[in-house]
């Protein structure tokens, strides 16, 4: 069987700016970006990644690490379409899209012009640990039960729980064998999104985002939750939007004519 891929495209636009690659939270999947083509419609091409272990990819081990994670999606964005690459991702989806920024950027083959995060804390923050539960079946459920991005269906249904226990298990350990050791800065912009009524990842620990960037940051608080920003795919993709409206009139500027050109100086 041949193995699923772990980019999905969910929304295909040749005529988009951009290409969005998003990455999902913990215990997540790809399918959680799904909800967001209404709203990327005419924005950017939407991408999701899958991580193993999960879904489309059920059949394949979890993944150890995060430098192992940003790795193979580094590799799988440098095959999209040639067009300017933005990164967004949810909570451990922001780690796993700031890793993956520095393999691209690094390589320096396809580098991501932005990348966008939410509701977690800086790389850099410590504890890791922090808002996190303890790795044991009834911890990891009792978490499950309490986040309100959890579907119902699932809480109700223990052979879904039962498949949903082992895969927060594995991406919870990725954020704890994470460990920041980069010194300078991306020199991209990151833009940060939180939710005013996170109980998990607040203010101040988003706000540390800027110390690894030295190309320009902001923050953006809405109302909500840990999954406010999830919810509100609108708040994405008008900074997108922007993102690509920049990107389109600076493309345009630099091919204009210079006025002695015109002239045939």
């Amino acid at each position: 069987m041949r193995p699923a891929e772990p980019l999905v495209q969910w929304l295909a636009d040749a005529e988009a700016p951009v290409s969005l690659v998003c990455f999902h939270c913990a215990g997540g999947s790809a399918q959680s970006f799904f909800a967001w083509k209404q709203a990327a419609a005419g924005v950017c091409e939407l991408y999701a990644v899958e991580l193993p272990g999960r879904s489309r990819r059920l059949r394949e081990p979890f993944a150890r690490s995060v430098t192992e994670v940003a790795a193979a999606f580094a590799e799988q964005c440098q095959a999209l379409p040639d067009k300017p690459l933005v990164l967004f991702g949810h909570s451990l989806g922001a780690l796993l899209a700031y890793e993956t920024a520095r393999v691209l950027l690094a390589q320096g083959v396809r580098k991501p012009v932005h990348l966008l995060v939410s509701s977690r804390q800086s790389p850099d923050w410590l504890p890791v640990c922090a808002g996190l539960p303890a790795l044991n079946d009834q911890a990891l459920r009792d978490y499950l039960a309490n986040l309100a991005g959890t579907p119902r269906e699932v809480l109700a249904n223990q052979a879904m729980m039962d498949l949903a226990v082992p895969i927060l298990q594995a991406d919870l350990e990725l954020i704890l064998g994470y460990r920041h050791t980069h010194v300078r800065g991306l020199d991209i912009p990151v833009d940060a999104f939180g939710g005013m009524g996170d109980e998990q990842v607040r203010f101040e620990s988003l706000a540390c985002w800027q110390r690894v960037t030295e190309g320009g940051f902001s923050l953006r608080m809405i109302e909500g939750g840990h999954f406010a920003v999830m919810q509100q795919p609108q708040v994405v993709m008008a900074r997108v939007r922007v993102i690509g409206d920049g990107l389109a009139a600076a493309e345009g500027q630099h091919r204009r004519p210079s006025p002695a050109a015109v002239r045939g100086d």
